[in-house]
């Protein structure tokens, strides 16, 4: 029979004032009754030993008291010292082979591609790896990750600054409430992002009398097949002309050319169609944003004016005064001014909410009506 060891209970000051309370309440007649530290023990689920051990050390520690002499429940409540509850988990155990202060030191002083894990740092230091674990539990060390930021230089800095000035609502300027930004409502965000066509080690959960789906093979791990994507971003609200809630999505667009395979091969035949990527150069987005955003942003947007087209300062985009988008606006929209660009401020991909968070997933799901490309 196995036999598992019980997990045991820290003794708190809270736990051990609680306990002693118990055992005074328990007295009666001046003395303590039989059987009253197993009734405690079960009620706080500690050993009835472990709680005769707290009783006899903190009457010990009563000034005056003669042991097997006559218990009054007020005298011990009111001459107990608050410090026989003290509980000291830092005195516990052996003590530490390396002095925690030193290695401290010694790990500020070692380079921080160094000590990227922790077998890394325990090898850079010289200590064994559970010694900078249990640093870790500690709290005396913790892991920070390096993200890489655009460089910005005064420039960058205030034209950001005028970018998030340009969203506060005006008519709260000068009123007694509190200035609020602009509802954005109006807003598309777009950019190109490259995905990969598969991802290695993706887990997904079959059940037991079902075929686990058929990986893609690859010529190898490290030249995965990427395809570009062009996403169009607004932000979601409830469309109170057709009562219907508006998610927010535009389009997601893949950006390439559909081929036909010339020659027979083990993977295909003659006449199969294939994709292939192209660059995104100014003519392909020009083509992409008449054939494929405009029309979409016509037929999904709920406000069909004064919408805002915000895209990064990348050289394959259109500069805001454009003629030929202006003269594509006012055909589809018949005002020029309906739908306009606008280049974030450089080195800003925060402001972008495609950067910020929608390209962060690991996949992205192309609705049937948005999965257009240029064939």
């Amino acid at each position: 029979m196995v036999t598992t060891r019980k997990k045991r209970v820290a003794m708190t000051e809270k736990l051990k004032k609680d306990v002693f309370m118990a055992c005074v309440v328990r007295v009666s007649r001046e003395i303590l009754p039989y059987g009253s530290f197993k009734a405690v023990g079960e009620t706080h689920k500690i050993h009835p030993r472990t709680v005769a051990n707290l009783w006899y050390s903190t009457l010990k520690q009563i000034p005056g008291y003669q042991p097997n002499t006559p218990l009054d429940p007020v005298s011990l409540l009111a001459n107990v010292p608050e410090t026989a509850f003290t509980a000291k988990f830092e005195n516990s155990g052996r003590n530490p082979k390396h002095d925690r202060d030193m290695l401290l030191q010694e790990i500020k002083n070692i380079d921080p591609t160094a000590r990227r894990t922790i077998r890394s740092l325990a090898g850079a230091v010289g200590i064994p790896v559970m010694t900078i674990w249990r640093m870790k539990q500690s709290k005396k060390l913790k892991v920070h990750t390096m993200a890489l930021k655009p460089k910005l230089n005064d420039d960058h800095r205030l034209n950001r600054l005028f970018h998030c000035i340009a969203k506060i609502d005006k008519n709260t300027i000068n009123s007694v409430a509190e200035m609020t930004f602009k509802s954005m409502y109006n807003e598309i965000h777009i950019d190109e992002k490259w995905f990969f066509l598969v991802r290695d080690g993706l887990r997904c959960i079959v059940t037991q009398d079902e075929p686990p789906p058929k990986a893609i093979s690859v010529s190898h791990k490290s030249h995965i097949t990427k395809v570009m994507f062009l996403s169009a971003l607004a932000r979601p609200r409830f469309n109170h002309t057709t009562r219907q809630e508006f998610d927010g999505l535009i389009g997601i667009y893949p950006v390439g050319e559909i081929h036909m395979y010339v020659r027979a091969s083990h993977g295909h035949q003659p006449g199969d169609l294939k994709w292939c990527n192209v660059n995104m150069d100014r003519d392909l987005y020009r083509d992409m944003l008449f054939n494929f955003v405009l029309p979409d942003v016509k037929k999904k947007m709920p406000i069909d004016n004064n919408i805002i087209l915000q895209q990064d300062g990348a050289k394959a985009h259109l500069p805001d005064d454009d003629p030929l988008f202006a003269a594509k606006v006012t055909e589809l929209f018949g005002d020029p001014t309906a739908v306009k660009l606008y280049t974030q401020p450089a080195q800003s991909p925060d402001l972008n909410v495609n950067d910020l968070g929608f390209f962060n997933f690991s996949t992205v799901k192309i609705l049937p009506d948005s999965s257009k490309g240029r064939s």
